[in-house]
């Protein structure tokens, strides 16, 4: 049980919360890099800032025109984002991926201005409040007493430096994810399925619900279609599934091992799969023990199933489990017994990211022929080219029946890869933005601390410190910031 919002959203939540945090890393990056800036600004302005403290201005009338400054950018930087949001959310539909729930509604409306007018508000606080706060209450006797134009930069220092190592870590969190998304997308790239997906045609068929119809007419029909398809040129297997492996659809069924009479509550959940005779030899799934289904095992009253190699585990612990029997729930209320005659390896069924639960196959007349509305082709060549062919052959066996989803079984698995494609290319940009705010932050800290010591480096240089000396020492301090950072 759980509330039907959450249900609609699991798949996405987490990838939606960490874009989430990844955009308030490069808010706060931004914000430090502004605070730096302001920082350097501030100080500049000790001097005035100390006349105008020493005539007698009290903190606020020294605070206020630095913070109207900050929140004069954060406005102007929060009007930009909106403008580029705006733009930004048509590329987003182009982008994403078909299974983001409501994507085609997103857009910008009175929420979205109203968060952005606090998140403008909060900017303001964090990248305005410190510099103002700092620099309303200069050392007045010291500052009126300094003498050059870069007596202000000396102070704040450490400051600056410490804001510049949050930007650096912050920015290395986000490279570090953006480089986990990218091994996680690499990872779903070699992950196998359960089936090969080179060369092979997928299609469902609607419009014919055998409504009235008895068992027998519809196998009847079955075979009639898999004859047709097997008649294009260039076809080597035709079959049928119900549902298809990454196309989603799965349901839990009951099952268990004799101590479950006992007590039900041993039944354990495995999602079940009806298919053709065929169907493993079409789809090309290995076979690990045992045999396929064949026609004959295809009749009604034949008690005979398939399981994949995580259910044998679970349930024979290492024994052969061909010839081995286990209860199911699935034509009733009552568990009956039935046979396992085969083991595959497990496949993906929803999703490439998850191996989900553990699986069960019934012949198609297990539960009633003709339940099977799924279809797959293995093809000499290009399944693309087979499409006209395939609409043909549908239409002179029943002019009834709709081909829908008609697509190679290549598109399911990159659509089963769309969601981690779609988060690394975000999380990518998010990483390469902070990179390069990260780099003008410390470029600013490094530009700041040369204009403090340009005395210092005329000296050394008047006593012969070589360029290279002098570079080393500029470029240590980033080394150094940059370090702490990481």
């Amino acid at each position: 049980l759980e509330p039907l919002g959450k249900h609609l959203v699991a798949n996405v939540r987490p990838a939606i919360l960490a874009l989430m945090g990844s955009a308030i890393f490069l808010l706060l990056i931004a914000c430090a890099n502004v605070a730096n800036l302001l920082l350097v600004r501030a100080s500049l302005r000790e001097r005035e800032l100390a006349v105008r403290a020493a005539l007698g201005g009290n903190r606020w009338r020294l605070v206020s025109p630095l913070l109207s400054e900050a929140l004069v950018l954060a406005t102007a930087g929060a009007a930009i984002g909106l403008l580029l949001a705006w733009m930004g959310i048509r590329v987003l539909r182009v982008l994403g991926p078909e299974n983001l729930p409501r994507l085609e509604t997103i857009r910008i409306d009175f929420a979205v201005v109203g968060f952005t007018a606090l998140i403008c508000l909060a900017a303001t606080a964090v990248f305005g409040m410190l510099p103002a706060w700092r620099a309303s209450k200069p050392g007045v006797s010291n500052l009126l007493r300094g003498s050059g134009r870069n007596a202000g930069l000396l102070g704040g220092n450490a400051l600056r430096s410490a804001v510049v190592m949050v930007e650096v870590a912050l920015s290395f969190v986000l490279l570090v994810g953006s480089g986990l998304m990218l091994r996680s997308f690499f990872e779903l790239q070699h992950t196998n399925p359960g089936f090969d997906a080179n060369r092979l045609l997928t299609f469902e068929l609607d419009g014919n619900d055998g409504g009235g119809q008895k068992p027998e007419e519809r196998a009847v029909a079955v075979r009639k279609i898999q004859d047709r398809l097997r008649a294009i040129p260039g076809v080597e297997g035709v079959t049928a599934a119900i549902p298809f492996p990454l196309a989603g659809g799965f349901s839990p069924i009951r099952w268990g091992l004799g101590d479950a009479l006992a007590d039900p509550g041993r039944f354990q959940a495995a999602d079940f799969q009806i298919v053709l005779p065929g169907y493993f030899e079409a789809m090309r799934v290995p076979l690990l023990a045992g045999r396929t289904f064949t026609e004959q095992d295809n009749l009604p009253k034949r008690d005979f199933v398939m399981i994949d190699d995580v259910l044998a585990r679970k349930a024979f612990h290492g024994q052969s489990a061909v010839g081995q029997r286990i209860l199911i729930r699935i034509r009733g209320p009552q568990p009956e017994w039935v046979e396992v005659i085969g083991v595959i390896p497990h496949q993906r069924e929803e999703s490439l990211t998850e191996p989900g639960r553990e699986q069960v196959y019934f012949a198609d007349a297990f539960v009633g022929s003709g339940r099977v509305n799924s279809w797959a082709l293995r093809t000499g060549n290009d399944p693309a080219n087979y499409g006209s062919a395939v609409r043909g052959a549908i239409a002179e066996v029943n002019p009834n029946l709709l081909v829908t989803h008609l697509e190679p079984a290549t598109s399911l698995i990159e659509k089963a890869q769309s969601e981690t494609r779609f988060s690394l290319l975000l999380i990518g940009v998010f990483a390469i933005i902070a990179g390069v705010l990260a780099g003008v932050g410390l470029y600013g800290v490094l530009s700041t601390a040369v204009r403090q010591r340009t005395a210092e480096i005329g000296v050394r240089m008047a006593l012969g410190a070589e360029q290279k000396r002098i570079f080393q020492l500029v470029v240590g301090q980033g080394f150094r910031l940059s370090a702490i950072g990481i």
